[in-house]
C-alpha cells in the first residue's frame, strides 16, 4: 500500500494508466488524429512566428505533450506552441541574437526550460491561488489586445514581402508603406487559406480546416509549380534531447524573461483547463498545474523547441471530440513524430502565407467582442479596464501588457476592497431581523441610533471610509449613539484598529456613545489588545437586537 501511495504522489497521472477503461480508446484515438490535424499546422505557424523554424513547433509540441499528463491535472488540456508565448518569446529574443539562427534557437530551448523551472517552483511554494489574481476584464482585454498583435505580425508574410521591421514603428507600417513589392501569389495562397480555415471553423467544425489549407495549398504548388515563398523542407527525424549550449551569463539574463513568460502561461493555461472542466466531475488542482506545465516547458527546452501554453483552440477541439484522457494527446505525439520522421519533405511545397493565414485565423479567435460587450452591459467600470489593457498592449508591447494587466487586478482589488458596500440598518416589521433601508424601505430605525454596517474588513485602505460614513451619518441622523454591526468583518489590521480608537475620541467629543455587534470571535483579542474594548461606551453586543435592546433601556426616560 505504502509503495502505490508515494507513487501517486510522485507521479499523479498514473491514474491515466491505472483508471484507464477500454472503452476509451477509440473515442481517445479519434480525439488524438483530430487534435493533431490541428497541432502540425499551428505549431509550424507558431515557430514562425517565434522567430524560429518551422520544425521547432512540432519538437516543442512533442516533449510538453510526453510530459505534461504525468503531473498535470485536465483531461484535455493540450500543451504546445501557441500563439500568445511564441510572439512574446520573438519580443525578449530579438535583442538577443538572430531570430532563426542556431543561437537564437538555443536561447529560445533554454527559456523554456527556464520557464519549467519556474514553474515547478511555483508548485513547490504551492502557488496555485495566483490564477485568481487575473480579473475577467482583465484578462479579456490582454487576450483581445493579443490577438490583434498576433494578426498583424503576419501580414508581411500574407503580402510576400521581405522588411526589415525595425524601421518601421509597427507591423501594419511597414506593410502599408511597402505594398508595391507585394507578391500576387502570396495574397492569393493567404487569403484562399484563411477562407478555408475560417469557413470550415464556421460551417463545419469537425473538419480541421487548417489541415485542408495545408494540404491544398501544399498540392497546389506541386502540382502548378507556382513561384511563392515556401516553408522549405526540413531536416526529418527527431532532435536528439539535451541541454542547449548556452552560457551561464545567457542563463542568468533569462531569469527574468522567463519570470514574465511563466505569469502568462499559468494564468492562461489553468484558465483554459477549468473551462474545460466546466459542468464535469473533473477537479483541476491548480498547484499541480504548476508541475504539469513546468514538466512540459522543460520537455519542449530538452527537445530543443521554445516555451509552450495551454492551447485554448487544440484542447477545445480535444474535449468536442470526447477525449476521455490525457491518452488523445499521446496519439497526438505518436502522429508528429510520424510526421517527423518521413512527411519533413513535403513542407518543401508549403507557402509561408498558408501558414500565416492559420495564425492569423487564431489570431482573429482572440478577437472576442462578445466578451467586451458583455462587460459592457455588466459593469462599465470592468469594460474600461479591459480597454485600458487592450490599450497597453498594443501600445507597450505584451511583456509590459503582462506586467499591467497584473497591477490593474490587484489595483482593482484594493480599489473594491476601500471602498466596500455599507448600509444603515432598520429593523424589519414583526421580525427581529436588521436591514439595509434603502433596499427595505420598511424596515424601521430607532431615533437617536445609528446601526452600521461596514461590509468588509477593515484595513488601511478603506478605514478612513468607515470613520468617515460613521461621522456623517451620526450628524446626519442626530444619533446618541452609534453600533457597528461587524458579522461582515473578519479581519482589523493595525492601521483600522487605530482609526477605531480615534472615531472613539472623536464621537465622545461629540457625545455619542459607540457599542459593536456580532463581532467575530477570532476579533476580540485584537479588539482587547488596541484598547478599542475598554472605550465602548455603548458595550460589545451578541446580536444587533441586543444592542438596539440596551440603547432603549439607557435612553427610555427621554424617549
Amino acid at each position: 500500500m505504502r509503495g502505490p501511495s508515494l507513487l501517486h504522489r510522485l507521479v499523479p497521472g498514473v491514474d491515466v494508466v491505472a483508471g484507464y477503461r477500454r472503452p476509451w480508446w477509440r473515442v481517445d484515438v479519434l480525439a488524438g488524429v483530430t487534435v493533431w490535424a490541428m497541432l502540425v499546422p499551428q505549431s509550424l505557424g507558431f515557430a514562425t512566428l517565434a522567430g524560429l523554424p518551422p520544425v521547432t513547433g512540432l519538437y516543442a509540441g512533442v516533449g510538453a505533450m510526453v510530459l505534461y499528463w504525468p503531473w498535470g491535472s485536465s483531461r484535455c488540456l493540450n500543451v504546445g506552441a501557441e500563439s500568445t508565448v511564441a510572439i512574446l518569446v520573438a519580443t525578449m529574443l530579438a535583442d538577443r541574437a538572430t531570430a532563426g539562427s542556431s543561437e537564437y534557437a538555443e536561447l529560445a530551448a533554454m527559456l523554456s526550460m527556464l520557464v519549467g523551472v519556474v514553474l515547478v517552483v511555483g508548485g513547490l511554494l504551492r502557488l496555485g491561488r495566483v490564477a485568481d489574481f487575473l480579473s475577467r476584464p482583465v484578462l479579456a482585454g490582454y487576450v483581445f489586445g493579443s490577438g490583434v498583435l498576433i494578426v498583424t505580425s503576419q501580414l508581411q508574410d500574407v503580402f510576400g514581402l521581405s522588411i526589415d521591421r525595425s524601421l518601421y514603428l509597427t507591423d501594419v507600417g511597414a506593410v502599408v508603406r511597402n505594398l508595391d513589392d507585394t507578391a500576387i501569389a502570396s495574397v492569393v495562397f493567404g487569403a484562399a487559406s484563411l477562407v478555408v480555415v475560417l469557413a470550415a471553423k464556421r460551417f463545419v467544425p469537425w473538419l480541421p480546416g487548417a489541415l485542408v489549407a495545408v494540404i491544398g495549398s501544399m498540392a497546389a504548388v506541386a502540382a502548378f509549380g507556382v513561384d511563392v515563398s515556401v516553408v522549405g523542407e526540413f531536416t526529418g527525424g527527431l532532435p536528439a534531447p539535451g541541454a542547449p549550449s548556452v552560457g551561464w551569463g545567457d542563463v542568468v539574463d533569462l531569469v527574468g524573461p522567463a519570470l514574465a513568460v511563466a505569469v502568462l502561461v499559468y494564468p492562461d493555461s489553468v484558465l483554459t483547463a477549468r473551462s474545460l472542466a466546466r459542468g464535469t466531475s473533473e477537479r483541476i488542482d491548480a498547484d499541480r498545474e504548476f508541475y504539469g506545465l513546468g514538466a512540459a516547458n522543460i520537455g519542449a527546452g530538452v527537445m530543443g523547441g521554445f516555451p509552450v501554453n495551454g492551447s485554448q483552440s487544440r484542447s477545445f477541439v480535444l474535449a468536442d471530440a470526447g477525449a476521455k484522457s490525457q491518452v488523445g494527446n499521446l496519439v497526438a505525439v505518436v502522429l508528429t513524430i510520424v510526421t517527423l520522421l518521413f512527411l519533413a519533405p513535403l513542407f518543401d511545397y508549403l507557402p509561408t502565407a498558408t501558414l500565416a493565414a492559420v495564425v492569423i485565423a487564431a489570431g482573429l479567435g482572440l478577437l472576442d467582442l462578445t466578451e467586451l460587450r458583455a462587460l459592457w452591459a455588466y459593469r462599465r467600470h470592468e469594460f474600461w479596464l479591459s480597454l485600458i489593457t487592450i490599450a497597453a498592449v498594443l501600445g507597450l508591447g505584451m511583456l509590459i501588457g503582462i506586467l499591467v494587466a497584473i497591477g490593474l487586478s490587484l489595483l482593482l482589488v484594493v480599489v473594491r476592497a476601500a471602498s466596500p458596500h455599507t448600509a444603515v440598518l432598520g429593523r424589519v416589521p414583526g421580525t427581529d431581523t436588521y436591514r439595509d433601508v434603502d433596499d427595505h424601505p420598511e424596515a424601521v430605525t430607532v431615533a437617536g441610533l445609528l446601526v452600521y454596517r461596514f461590509d468588509a474588513p477593515i484595513f488601511f485602505a478603506n478605514a478612513g471610509r468607515l470613520r468617515d460614513d460613521v461621522l456623517s451619518l451620526s450628524a446626519e441622523r442626530d444619533a446618541r449613539t452609534v453600533v457597528i454591526d461587524m458579522e461582515s468583518v473578519h479581519d482589523i489590521d493595525s492601521s483600522g484598529a487605530q482609526v477605531l480608537v480615534e472615531l472613539v475620541d472623536e464621537l465622545e467629543r461629540r457625545g455619542i456613545e459607540l457599542g459593536l455587534a456580532r463581532v467575530r470571535t477570532e476579533l476580540r483579542d485584537e479588539i482587547a489588545v488596541s484598547g478599542l474594548e475598554a472605550r465602548l461606551t455603548g458595550g460589545l453586543h451578541l446580536r444587533v437586537g441586543d444592542a438596539v435592546a440596551a440603547f432603549e433601556r439607557r435612553h427610555a426616560p427621554d424617549t
